[in-house]
């Protein structure tokens, strides 16, 4: 019981601090006040009294409870056999192209959008396979975000300049609906895996997200470490009432594994600093290994994108055995 104390009052005092802040004006945020507060964990409870307004036509049929005791094993349809990064040939692409798209979703029964990142020379090199790096935008933003932070041209230029592998960054709408989780893993990522070249294996896939975005990819990170190579969040805002859930899925990832990579960072003026700080400890406590930063910045799209490259960085640190496509000459 000792051991577990300090834990527990760690978590006690972020849900203090999150309840605390509610509502509080950050002068430097770009995003709304109290946003640590503004998603509980998916539970069909929250459903029927959720006060949010989600955009989208029909009314959605509540799901039941989540198991007490999380899932280890997520099955995906249509998933294909897991091959080796292949080397692409040089081309004379130096850009990728961003293109939208949307998945049907049965649990959410309405399309997810999407923005999708393809690589340079994806169109001309058909045999190719890609890694997938799916990344969540932040609160009162749509999938956009990522794209106008400069994700595809910081892609670009690390791709042509060999230092992360090519690869294809997945950026879906989160429309403040619980049900994200499960139609994540159950509707997106086999929709993914079956309409792009994507490798189709935990290796070979990234979860990140900014802000509230980050409280998603940390939540489905941990809960489905068997999907996820790579988890980031960035400036995280944990979703209020979901810390027991990720104490659980911790939990379980230190008992019985695999663990992700794992990558925290947030800025020093940042006014819900209090989320990356508790991560921090928790995998602290759990012994995993990952990275935190705490760096000079607010909770700002300026602060995000000024670290977009380290970003890339870790997410492809793994698959950098795959050389990069390199221009022709004469091209600009």
């Amino acid at each position: 019981m000792r051991r577990w104390l300090p834990l527990l009052c760690l978590t006690l005092l972020l849900t203090a601090c999150a309840q605390a802040t509610a509502g509080a004006a950050d002068p430097t945020a770009t995003l709304a006040p109290g946003e640590v507060a503004s998603s509980p964990a998916p539970t069909a409870t929250h459903l029927a009294q959720s006060t949010s307004t989600p955009q989208y036509s029909g009314t959605p049929t509540p799901l039941p409870s989540p198991p007490a005791t999380p899932p280890h094993t997520a099955v995906l349809s249509g998933t294909l056999t897991p091959t080796r990064v292949p080397s692409p040939t040089p081309c004379a692409e130096p850009h990728g192209s961003v293109i939208t798209d949307t998945v049907p979703s049965a649990y959410l029964r309405y399309n997810i959008d999407l923005q999708v990142y393809l690589p340079p020379c994806y169109a001309v090199q058909p045999a190719e396979r890609y890694p997938v790096l799916y990344l969540i935008h932040g609160l009162n933003f749509i999938e956009d975000q990522w794209v106008r932070l400069g994700v595809a041209e910081t892609a670009d230029a690390l791709i042509i300049a060999g230092e992360i592998a090519p690869l294809i960054i997945v950026m879906p709408r989160d429309r403040r609906d619980v049900r994200l989780d499960p139609a994540f893993v159950t509707d997106l990522l086999p929709y993914i895996e079956a309409t792009y070249r994507a490798l189709a294996d935990r290796a070979h896939r990234a979860i990140g997200g900014l802000s509230r975005g980050g409280g998603w990819s940390i939540h489905l990170g941990l809960r489905y470490p068997e999907l996820f190579g790579r988890v980031g969040g960035h400036s995280p805002a944990v979703f209020l009432g979901d810390e027991n859930n990720l104490l659980a899925y911790a939990r379980a990832i230190a008992r019985d594994g695999p663990v992700p990579a794992l990558y925290l960072d947030v800025g020093d003026t940042d006014a819900q600093r209090q989320s990356a700080i508790w991560l921090d400890q928790i995998f602290t406590w759990f012994e995993f290994g990952h990275t935190y930063l705490l760096q000079p910045g607010g909770h700002t799209e300026a602060y995000w994108s000024a670290h977009m490259a380290d970003y890339l960085r870790f997410y492809a640190a793994d698959w950098r055995d795959q050389p990069a496509p390199r221009p022709s000459p004469g091209t600009h």
